[in-house]
């Protein structure tokens, strides 16, 4: 659980699960640069966790700055709810393609079972390539 942080998350890391973690009105919901395809071939990066904002709290928003590199990144059951959305709810690709931060940038997120009932319909739900240099001809993958 997280509440009123500015920065959720790592730069790298692998073979670690978020399950049913809540992130409740954070600057950002997650931070991650880099990753990797767990060991065991079956466990998911993010499974069952909640993804909150209350708009009547003037301290954060909705947006989960999501990692990239040569692999699948599994998210799963996961929820939104509340507003406001940042760049978007989910952003594939934080940093991609500068130093430091996960490449190539053609990560290919798995999305099972989203819930986003709870954002405004309005709302930008995905974004492909955050605080990125320009990836060129090679793409996050939903």
């Amino acid at each position: 659980f997280d509440y009123h942080n500015m920065l959720v998350g790592q730069y790298h890391m692998g073979d670690v699960a978020f399950v049913r973690y809540t992130s409740l009105n954070n600057a950002h919901s997650m931070y991650w640069k880099a990753s990797k395809n767990f060991a065991d071939g079956v466990s998911h990066h993010m499974k069952d966790c909640v993804f909150a904002n209350d708009p009547s709290d003037s301290y954060g928003q909705l947006q989960v700055l999501g990692p990239s590199g040569p692999f699948t990144f599994r998210f799963t059951n996961n929820t939104f709810l509340g507003s406001p959305v940042g760049s978007a709810a989910l952003n594939a690709g934080q940093h991609c393609g500068l130093v430091g931060a996960g490449g190539p940038c053609d990560v290919q997120y798995s999305l099972e079972g989203i819930n986003w009932d709870g954002i405004d319909p309005q709302a930008q739900r995905i974004r492909f390539g955050i605080n990125s240099v320009d990836a060129g001809m090679v793409l996050p993958i939903f």
